[in-house]
């Protein structure tokens, strides 16, 4: 089977076709979620005081009621 030239005088489809989609100026993201009530977005990292433990993420609300000597509340900007 003999492709015939198109109109630009090429083989195959116009070079029109051929391009591929550029990446959306937004990449989509995802919104951390607090740990403890699963609800609310999260906007702080909540660790024991001194704990060489993984921080979890806890949102405003659920921060409000921890004792500040104990746990260390860092905002996610930091």
């Amino acid at each position: 089977m003999v492709k015939m030239p198109g109109a630009d005088g090429r083989l195959g489809p116009p070079r029109e076709r051929l391009r591929t989609r550029v990446l959306p100026a937004r990449l989509p993201h995802t919104i951390q979620l607090c740990i403890h009530c699963r609800d609310k977005p999260a906007g702080f990292w909540v660790s024991c005081t001194g704990a060489q433990t993984a921080r979890r993420p806890w949102c405003l609300s659920c921060c409000e009621g921890l004792d500040r000597d104990r746990c260390d509340v860092i905002p996610f900007d930091s």
